[in-house]
C-alpha cells in the first residue's frame, strides 16, 4: 500500500498577516538530533528591504539562509515568502526564490568566464537566453556599471565577484535572493559600497536581498539585522511586535536578536546580553549539514 506524507495545512491567518511584506518568518526553527540549529526566530522583510544575518562560524548562518528561501528541509514555525506558506508549500515558495551562494555548495564557477556563467545559470533556472540579456542590461543600468563578461570569474576584483552573484541569481524574477559569506569575499572598506549595490538590486522585482556576514557594522541603515548569537552567550530580544524585552530566562543559546537598523537621525534601541554555559557548533556537524537539507523540485536547478 502506498503511503503519502501529510503535508501541513496553509496557515491563512499568516498569509493574512504578512499582506505588504517579501518575507514574513515567526516562530521559526529548526533542530538537529543534538539540538536547536536557529531559532526561534520572528522577522518581516518589505519590498527592497535588506536583510543582514551575522554571528560567528558555526552560528546557523548557512542553515538559515537556506530556510529563509524555503530550502532547509527541517524548518518548523510560519514561513510565508511572496505570499505563499512555505511551510505546507515548499517547491512552489521555491520559485520565488534564489541562491547566490552558500558555503562552497553553491557558488559561480571560477574558470567560467561572466558570459559562460549567464548561459549556466539560464540553464539551471530554466530561463531564456533572450530575457536573461535583458535582465543583464536591467541590472548594469541600477547598478551603473558594467563588468567585462569575458572576463572569468576569479578575474573580477572581489566586489565584482559579490555584485555578479547575486545578479546571475536574479536573472530569474524572484523576490528572496540569499547570499553567504558576503563581508568574507569584499575587503573591508568595500563593504559599504556593497551594501549599497545590494539596494540598488532589489529595485529590480521589489525583491529583498539577505546577506550572511561575520559582523554588522557596515550593515546599511533601514535594513534588518538578525544577530545569530556564539554557543556560550544568550541575548535579550525586542520583540518585533511591540518593542517589548522578551524574558532572557524563556531563551535558548540560539535564539537570534533582530534589530531593525535605524535610518538616519534615528536612535538605535541598546542590547543587554547575558552569559551561559558553551553549546556545540551544531552547524559544523555533519548530521546538519546543510547542503544534505535542500528542498528541490524535480524540475528546479541544482544550484
Amino acid at each position: 500500500m502506498m503511503r503519502f506524507s501529510k503535508r501541513p495545512r496553509v496557515d491563512t491567518q499568516a498569509l493574512e498577516d504578512a499582506s505588504g511584506v517579501v518575507l514574513h518568518a515567526r516562530d521559526l526553527n529548526a533542530q538537529g538530533r543534538q539540538g536547536m540549529i536557529f531559532g526561534p526566530l520572528d522577522m518581516d522583510l518589505a519590498p527592497r528591504q535588506l536583510g543582514v544575518i551575522h554571528g560567528p562560524a558555526g552560528a546557523g548562518k548557512s542553515a538559515l539562509l537556506l530556510a529563509l528561501c524555503g530550502r532547509f528541509r527541517r524548518t518548523r514555525g510560519t514561513l510565508i515568502i511572496d505570499g505563499i506558506d512555505a511551510i505546507a508549500e515548499p517547491y512552489r515558495a521555491i520559485q520565488r526564490t534564489s541562491v547566490a551562494r552558500i558555503a562552497d555548495y553553491v557558488v559561480p564557477e571560477d574558470r567560467l568566464t561572466l558570459n559562460e556563467s549567464v548561459a549556466e545559470r539560464c540553464h539551471l533556472d530554466a530561463v531564456n537566453l533572450k530575457t536573461a540579456e535583458s535582465r543583464v542590461r536591467q541590472i548594469e543600468e541600477i547598478v551603473g556599471f558594467r563588468i567585462d563578461r569575458s572576463c572569468e570569474f576569479e578575474q573580477l576584483e572581489a566586489i565584482e565577484r559579490a555584485v555578479a552573484s547575486v545578479a546571475l541569481a536574479m536573472l530569474k524574477e524572484t523576490k528572496v535572493v540569499v547570499i553567504d559569506d558576503a563581508d568574507v569575499m569584499v575587503p573591508h572598506n568595500q563593504q559599504r559600497l556593497l551594501f549599497e549595490m545590494f539596494s540598488k538590486l532589489t529595485q529590480l522585482d521589489d525583491s529583498t536581498i539577505i546577506a550572511a556576514t561575520v559582523d554588522d557594522d557596515m550593515a546599511p541603515p533601514g535594513s534588518l539585522d538578525v544577530e545569530l548569537p556564539a554557543h556560550n552567550r544568550v541575548h535579550v530580544v525586542t520583540d518585533i511586535h511591540g518593542n517589548n524585552d522578551v524574558d532572557s530566562d524563556l531563551l535558548g543559546p540560539t535564539t537570534p536578536v533582530v534589530t531593525q537598523i535605524p535610518l538616519d537621525g534615528q536612535e538605535e534601541d541598546p542590547e543587554t546580553e547575558v552569559d551561559t554555559k558553551p553549546q556545540p557548533a551544531y552547524i559544523n556537524d555533519p548530521e546538519n549539514n546543510p547542503a544534505t537539507e535542500i528542498y528541490r523540485p524535480d524540475d528546479s536547478s541544482r544550484r
